[in-house]
């Protein structure tokens, strides 16, 4: 079983290290956009498997600006799917990422915002929904979204960049990650 990820393009919010979860729906900069055509000019050329059959997005701007061009250059219909929509961080929306990291990346829950139980649990039925046959698809979201993967299939996480292609699939045992573009 075969999946890819890509983390959206830079937007303001991460170029300036504010947290933007799903209650600021930033579009992308101009560095997001030389970002994701620079990973749809070479997409074709990183597959290390076998090609995606789908494409499902984040309908969230930044995401959706993302997968259009990588809809266009593999020639997929772009599938928007809500459920994969940044975490909704509440009261820490548009505070420096340094002063929260701790917090994401612990078991902190952000108040007046979604509780990490229920994000996670919204992550994993979307995943699911995509997830029902042997064929590769390509999920475009976001960086939180990528951290409760990474926690929902037990792989060791690790941070991805905007426009990071990355590789997961699952061994004999396991699923494990990688970057591949």
């Amino acid at each position: 079983m075969l999946f890819y990820f890509v983390r959206h393009g830079e937007t303001e919010a991460n170029r300036t290290e504010k947290l933007a979860g799903s209650g600021l729906d930033h579009c992308l900069n101009p560095s997001g956009h030389a970002q994701a055509r620079a990973l749809a000019a070479k997409i074709q050329s990183v597959w290390t498997g076998p090609k995606p059959t789908r494409l499902i997005a984040s309908d969230m701007t930044r995401a959706r600006e993302t997968a259009e061009y990588l809809s266009r250059q593999l020639n997929l219909p772009l599938e928007l799917e809500p459920a994969f929509r940044e975490w909704n961080l509440g009261e820490w929306e548009g505070q420096p990422y340094s002063a929260f990291s701790h917090l994401i990346l612990g078991d902190g829950e952000p108040r007046e915002g979604e509780k990490r139980r229920d994000f996670y649990d919204r992550i994993a039925r979307a995943w699911r929904g995509v997830h029902h046959d042997e064929r590769p698809y390509l999920i475009v979201s976001h960086g939180a979204v990528w951290l409760a993967l990474q926690d929902l299939l037990n792989i060791p996480r690790f941070k991805i960049s905007n426009c990071e292609l990355v590789k997961i699939e699952k061994g004999a045992s396991a699923w494990s990650a990688q970057i591949v573009g």
